[in-house]
């Protein structure tokens, strides 16, 4: 679905990650030897993890970064009028967590709150739903909130995602601004959906009740790496230029392209099949993993740009992308907690 949301704006980014910082070698030192582990690190970029304490929730780390905002900005709590909490990591099955954190953040009880369950594609989806939700406000901002805690959702023995995922949670302001206009191109492959999915713990397959928690891979995600790589190399090239060619702009125009920190071979797999450089494609997530819907967000927190390309792509699977100028927006120092 290509469409157009105008007077909008990204104003405010802010970022957290873990203050524990774990080395591929210690993470993975009991799933392979230190010739694959070396490999791996290779192979996906990712050196080391954000891994949060076991006692602290995504929403912790977005909370963290949304009191910055409000600590370093002049953004006031009474201007925003709507949360929406983008999480697949939630403090409870119920409630949602955006409602809990608009009291934790102390905001005002005349405002929208709600969650989305989504993932990889999380940030761009978000900004669509705050975009257009601000489109029939009078005033004020939307607080987008967007993270995991995937590291909790990993089974201990399962190589393939102990080599990938991280913790992070972000706060952005989404802002109305008048001649500002930005560009999205969502699309939906449900029939993929078993390629990243945590089979048990919900109502279509409970939990089993005959094994230990932790000894059951089902009630841990589960991702089919091969067909992720085939996903992303097929479907999400044509879904960024589709968006270039939509938006009418030229491919060399575009300052970057900030990609969902899947690991560093899908984004250099992307960036060749569109004739771009790394300095157009950056890969900046080798320190702290695979931060799901975090990863935009802490990408772009990193590094100025103008015209900027933002995809999200992945569990669902889905792809959701969104072209945009960020030259105005305000980059906070990433925090750790």
């Amino acid at each position: 679905m290509l469409l157009t949301i105008e007077n909008v704006a990204l104003e405010v980014v802010s970022a957290f990650i873990s203050k524990n910082i774990v080395p591929a070698e210690e993470r993975l030192k009991n799933l392979a030897d230190v010739k694959k582990i070396s490999r791996l690190k290779k192979n996906t970029g990712f050196e080391s993890f954000s891994v949060v304490d076991e006692k602290i929730c995504t929403s912790d780390l977005c909370t963290a970064a949304a009191e910055k905002i409000f600590a370093e900005t002049k953004i006031k709590r009474e201007e925003i009028r709507a949360i929406i909490f983008v999480s697949q990591t939630s403090d409870y099955f119920i409630p949602s967590t955006a409602h809990i954190l608009q009291a934790r953040l102390n905001l005002p009880r005349d405002i929208a709150a709600f969650d989305i369950s989504l993932g990889c594609s999380g940030f761009v989806y978000g900004l669509y739903v705050a975009a257009s939700l601000i489109q029939n406000l009078p005033d004020g901002k939307i607080l987008l909130l967007c993270g995991d805690t995937s590291t909790r959702r990993v089974f201990d023995g399962d190589i393939s995602a102990m080599s990938i995922f991280g913790d992070g949670g972000t706060a952005t302001v989404i802002s109305k601004c008048n001649g500002q206009k930005m560009f999205f191109n969502l699309q939906s492959f449900g029939e993929l959906y078993e390629n990243i999915i945590v089979r048990r713990g919900s109502l279509r397959e409970p939990l089993n009740v005959e094994k230990n928690f932790f000894d059951d891979e089902e009630n841990f995600v589960k991702m089919d790496g091969v067909e992720v790589m085939k996903f992303s190399a097929q479907f999400v090239p044509p879904n960024l230029k589709d968006l270039i060619n939509f938006a009418d702009v030229k491919i060399s125009n575009v300052d970057k392209f900030f990609l969902h920190q899947a690991n560093k071979l899908i984004v250099e797999n992307v960036m060749l099949q569109l004739n771009l450089t790394p300095e157009k494609v950056p890969f900046n997530a080798g320190k702290i993993g695979n931060t799901s819907s975090a990863s935009i967000p802490i990408l772009i927190s990193e590094m100025q740009s103008g015209l900027s390309l933002l995809s999200g792509f992945g569990v669902g699977m889905s792809i959701a992308s969104a072209l945009t100028d960020l030259s105005n927006l305000i980059r906070l120092p990433i925090g750790e907690i």
